[in-house]
């Protein structure tokens, strides 16, 4: 029996010792809430010997505005045995309070149940979750008044924090927001590629991340946004979302195409100039070549009377040559205007203008047998256009003319529609019978830096003012061959002008 006695001594001794030397306090309550057991860590705590406390209730001790709540949990505890989790302030020696944490539980001893205890000391910790909850303020101060956007998503792409700045450019409430995917402000084109780059930077741990996407605001309007971003981790060092910055740059991209329009304005404005240089002086000097040359010969022929016929010839040369240079002028002129602005586009009766233009070049050309025939679906064809419109059809007719060798030229001009990539053009072809153009001569005949050949007839503007007109209509030309495969047996040159609707 003595020895069970001992045993059970050195039992309670090391439970002693062991109680005795844990760093927070342990109480033993009654059920009457008095305390029966306290630790000597009491005293490092609160300054009170560990007698000071015994028979004293444990609810005197705790601070006024804990008291009830305190109370109410250790009753429960008692009547359920529920375990106990709070947080509560005790009075120090000194008056002031500290802050602790309880944790314990309705236990049994010898038939009389009690409430043990483990208080420790959360102060520190709370200062710094003060501290924190500081930071964080001032933090977020800071970040709801930068002149940027902040955003918190979680990996779904769900905001759950967004400042200020955000939630004023894209017209929807912080409330609204949160807790919303941020696929429902982005334009859908962008979407994949936004969420490629999040994606990127998640499985690759990348530092930062950039991106640009339009965002629809509440009323419809787009806005261009350029950010960066990162990867946000919790305490424990996981993935959890990203936060980052961006801002409105939709005035700073529409500055940015203005002046690579502008800039491209300039090239084109450059290379006009250096393309009516070239076909200026190109023909201009043929002109004024077969003028001296008709001057010259003529001086010579003055004083011989058989010569008369050359001399009216060479007259007749040098009247052409100045009906050419005039032409060279107005084209010219054309040209610019195109350039500079656009002529004022009204409804025209396109058969009209046509027959005018056939009528014009038959009144002219009457030194040739020529065989000019209008094939046309309807006898009035109305066409969004301007004045610039008798000038397509009388380039195509005289370029038809001009380059033909046979002793009777034929020309057809056949007038039809065409439905291409769903919009309803009507279709223009000029059909000769001339010496055709070859296959290499196509491909750069209507490009702006293309000029005839020495010797060749013509002045060189036509079918680059054609095309211009055409594409100031919204309309397109290209050339083909008359007989498929054999250019040398005529051109038909065609083009499309949208159809009024």
């Amino acid at each position: 029996m003595s020895k069970f006695k001992n045993e059970l001594k050195e039992s309670e001794t090391r439970y002693l010792n062991l109680i005795n030397s844990i760093l927070d306090i342990l109480v033993e309550i009654n059920l009457d809430l008095a305390i029966t057991y306290i630790n000597p860590q009491v005293n490092g705590l609160l300054g009170y010997s560990s007698k000071e406390f015994i028979g004293q209730r444990f609810i005197h001790l705790i601070h006024p505005d804990d008291r009830l709540r305190i109370k109410e949990i250790l009753n429960n505890a008692i009547k359920t045995n529920d375990a106990i989790s709070a947080e509560l302030k005790v009075q120090h020696k000194k008056g002031n309070y500290i802050q602790f944490s309880a944790k314990g539980q309705l236990v049994d001893d010898n038939n009389h149940g009690k409430i043990v205890l483990l208080l420790r000391n959360i102060t520190q910790i709370k200062e710094t979750q003060q501290k924190l909850l500081e930071s964080d303020k001032k933090y977020r101060e800071i970040i709801e008044n930068i002149e940027d956007g902040y955003f918190e998503v979680d990996l779904r792409g769900n905001y759950t924090y967004v400042n200020d700045y955000i939630s004023r450019y894209v017209g929807i409430p912080k409330k609204k927001l949160l807790g919303k995917s941020y696929t429902t402000q982005v334009d859908k084109k962008t979407i994949e590629e936004v969420f490629n780059i999040f994606n990127n930077l998640y499985k690759n741990e990348l530092p930062k991340g950039t991106f640009e996407s339009q965002v629809i605001r509440s009323d419809g309007e787009k806005r261009t946004f350029e950010g960066s971003f990162y990867l946000r981790y919790d305490s424990s060092g996981r993935k959890v979302g990203f936060y980052g910055f961006t801002r409105d740059i939709t005035e700073k991209k529409e500055a940015e195409k203005k002046l690579k329009q502008s800039e491209k304005q300039f090239r084109e404005a450059y290379n006009r100039a250096e393309l009516y240089k070239d076909l200026f002086y190109h023909d201009i000097n043929n002109i004024l070549t077969n003028i001296g040359i008709s001057i010259e010969l003529s001086e010579k022929y003055l004083n011989e009377p058989e010569r008369e016929s050359d001399i009216e010839e060479l007259y007749d040369l040098i009247k052409k040559q100045f009906a050419r240079g005039k032409k060279l002028v107005a084209n010219v002129q054309k040209l610019s205007s195109l350039d500079v602005s656009e002529k004022s586009i009204k409804v025209i009766d396109a058969i009209k203008v046509l027959k005018d233009a056939i009528n014009c070049i038959r009144a002219n050309k009457r030194i040739r047998d020529i065989d000019i025939s209008l094939d046309s679906f309807q006898d009035k064809i109305f066409i969004q256009a301007n004045d610039l419109l008798i000038d397509i059809f009388e380039n195509l007719l005289i370029n038809a003319l001009n380059y033909n060798d046979k002793s009777k030229v034929e020309i057809l001009v056949r007038v039809s529609k065409e439905l291409q990539k769903n919009i309803r053009f009507i279709k223009f072809e000029f059909i000769d019978n001339g010496i055709g153009i070859s296959e290499e001569k196509k491909k750069v005949i209507f490009q702006e830096r293309f000029i005839k050949e020495k010797g060749s007839k013509g002045m060189g503007f036509g079918l680059t003012l054609v095309k211009k007109i055409l594409e100031s209509y919204g309309g397109k030309i290209w050339v083909e061959d008359r007989v498929k495969g054999d250019y040398t047996k005529g051109a038909k040159f065609i083009f499309l002008i949208p159809e009024i609707e």
